[in-house]
Parts: C-alpha cells; structure tokens; sequence
C-alpha cells in the first residue's frame, strides 16, 4: 500500500513523517492536523513494525475516548485500513488484527496503569502525548517515556510524539524540547 501525503494529510508534514528520532514535539494552532497526522502515522508505523506497540496519554484518561480514541479510529478509516483493526472501548485500546498489536490508552491520574503495561507481542515502541501542556509535571511525562525500553530488533526505532497547543513560556515543554533540544528531537510550529 502506498500513501501520498499530499492526499492524506496536505503539505508541511513529510520531515515529521519521516523522521525517525527519538522526540517530535509538535505545537500549533486548532486545526492545524498535527493530531490527525500523528494517528495516522501512529497506525502506518505499527502496520509497517509488527513488533512496535504503542502507549497513548493524556493527563487525564477519560478524555480519551472524544479525542485520541476517536483519532485512531478515524485513521484507520482514513488509511483504508479499518477491517484490519478493533477497537475496544472496555478496556479502551485498539489492536491490529493480523498480529495481535495493541495501542494502549493511559492517563496520568493513574500513574500505576502507565508503569504496569506488558505487551503480548513485541515491545512499546511509540508513544503519542496528546495535550502535552497539561502534563504540568514533567516526572509524570519522564515515567512514561522511560517505560518504552528493552531491545529493539533491525529497523525500528523508539519514538516519543507530543502535540500540544501553545504553552506558557515557563512550561517544562517549552524548555526541555524547544528551547535546548537535543540532537535526537525535531520539533514543529504548525498554524491553521
């Protein structure tokens, strides 16, 4: 199957895309389709590495289903690729059918659901932090991300994706991933 960004998303995207490090960290304005890109790149990576699971969080779990559940599902249909996947709402999560990988939906008040993850097939490759500006605390962020470990085989790569609205210039985002950011983050400002 091939994609056309053009298509699917528009321009402005293919560096996001394509990148490969270990951070993207995406702010913008409403409408600006970091969302939708990042789910559809979500769903693309995991059929692409039959071994990558991934987390989704928010700050607060029950906020999943209107928004990045919904998101998932939508790039599926948008991807033409929905018979190939379930999505569940009890326990929320969706899995890709023909290998039995699952995305995981978590909140941060709940810190023990987002240590306690064990996959069934492959390891947590992909995390997409959705809101990321209302994760205050940046140890609850730094749990999470640090929860993506083990080896990786040939070929994959561990990626953190945060889309959030502008911040406050004292926000731990705007220091950590906009204003020193390492050799291994892209970041993005998007606009409508």
């Amino acid at each position: 199957m091939k994609i056309r960004l053009s298509e699917k998303i528009g321009k402005g995207y293919t560096d996001f895309w394509n990148f490969k490090g270990r951070y993207l960290a995406v702010k913008g304005s409403r409408g600006s389709k970091k969302s939708t890109t990042a789910a559809m790149k979500i769903i693309y990576m995991m059929m692409k590495y039959p071994l990558s699971n991934t987390i989704v969080l928010r700050q607060v779990f029950n906020t999943h289903r209107d928004s990045t559940w919904k998101q998932l599902k939508w790039a599926t249909e948008n991807l033409g690729v929905e018979h190939l996947w379930t999505f569940t709402v009890s326990p929320l999560e969706a899995t890709y059918n023909p290998t039995g990988q699952n995305i995981y939906f978590r909140g941060c008040d709940n810190p023990l659901s987002i240590t306690s993850i064990t996959t069934t097939v492959g390891t947590i490759t992909y995390l997409w932090v959705e809101e990321a500006y209302q994760i205050t605390n940046e140890d609850d962020f730094n749990k999470v991300d640090m929860s993506m470990r083990g080896e990786l085989p040939e070929g994959y790569f561990k990626q953190t994706t945060l889309t959030f609205n502008p911040w406050s210039e004292t926000h731990w985002l705007k220091k950590r991933f906009f204003d020193s950011p390492s050799d291994n983050t892209s970041t993005y400002s998007t606009n409508y």
